[in-house]
């Protein structure tokens, strides 16, 4: 690690970066926080409803017109992401938290990251299924699941893979790109379906909401790639870190307030 400055002997970090990392969790913890406060009182009663079918015979029976099981308010599901984010780094700036966790990052693995991505960066995958017309329940659990799956996938990468390695085990990191192209496959497949039979298409705003955030999501895959290849200042643990904070801040920020100003206004 590239640190200058006396070393900590619990964490193993220059007091610098120390600093520097405690505020940066707090600034972004509190900007999260902010955000949810603010969309959860300005947001209204927008639904989309979640549904579910049975079939009611035979294997091959014609399943039933889908039930309505859930009609699911976005404002609160999209504040519900940002306190998630909110409360990891506020807590990662508390003195005892952040002595354990600035010891993590120095064995090269961040716990309660991974732990938060894997239920807000769901709820995330989610709604951008359920804003393209994903509204099936199972679907929408499949494609909780799967995308949970690639998030643990990269803590299990961190794991695997601490500083004194000899070599770097690239596995996590492909099983969790395989898992977490199946909400994508399944979101273009609804695309490409809607955009055929549907006399209004898709809109724009939804369009821009999947590049944006398909962007941000392979940004966070490209960062781990630069750290385990040790490219130029992803060398340094602290500056990986602060990419990976200021990825979540960027990332959630553009889908809470894309969701908020084209469907909860």
């Amino acid at each position: 690690m590239n640190l200058a400055g006396t070393i900590d002997s619990t964490t193993g970090l220059a007091p610098s970066s120390k600093g520097q990392l405690r505020r940066w969790n707090a600034a972004v913890g509190a900007v999260h926080l902010v955000q949810a406060i603010v969309i959860l009182a300005m947001s209204n009663s927008f639904t989309l409803p979640v549904s579910i079918a049975f079939v009611n015979g035979q294997p091959g029976t014609a399943p039933s017109p889908p039930d309505v099981v859930w009609n699911a308010r976005i404002g609160p599901a999209v504040a519900l992401f940002l306190l998630f984010a909110a409360v990891d780094h506020l807590l990662m700036a508390l003195p005892r938290i952040n002595d354990w966790y600035l010891k993590g990052l120095r064995s090269g693995i961040n716990r309660a990251r991974w732990s938060e991505y894997s239920i807000s960066a769901s709820i995330m995958m989610v709604l951008i299924a359920m804003v393209t017309g994903i509204l099936n329940l199972p679907a929408l659990v499949a494609i909780f699941g799967a995308n949970m799956a690639m998030i643990l996938f990269g803590l299990l990468m961190e794991a695997e893979n601490p500083p004194d390695r000899s070599r770097t085990t690239w596995w996590p990191f492909i099983f969790g790109s395989l898992a977490g192209l199946v909400p994508w496959i399944a979101v273009a497949m609804q695309l490409v379906y809607t955009e055929q039979h549907s006399s209004n298409g898709i809109p724009a705003f939804v369009y821009g909401i999947i590049v944006s955030l398909f962007i941000c999501f392979n940004s966070f895959a490209v960062n781990m790639v630069l750290h385990y290849r040790r490219i130029g200042p992803w060398r340094s643990d602290v500056f990986t870190e602060r990419a990976y904070i200021m990825l979540s801040l960027v990332a959630k920020s553009l889908l809470a307030w894309q969701i908020f100003a084209n469907t909860l206004v």
